[in-house]
């Protein structure tokens, strides 16, 4: 489970695995996971261990 926030909907959700388009490994400790939300708008979540960003990232 994913927590994301979309801005096209102005809402966070908790997304499933089943909602993920693509995982990107950017650098070491740095994590992209591209997910669509129920409304099949894409969201982007960063994570890791280098991660310097508030809060989840979208596209």
């Amino acid at each position: 489970m994913f927590v994301a926030y979309c801005d096209e909907c102005e809402d966070r959700f908790l997304l499933p695995a089943s909602h993920v388009v693509a995982v990107h490994n950017l650098a070491s400790g740095v994590i992209a996971v591209e997910l669509t939300c129920y409304e099949n708008h894409r969201v982007l979540v960063m994570s890791g261990n280098d991660i310097d960003i508030q809060g989840p990232a979208t596209v």
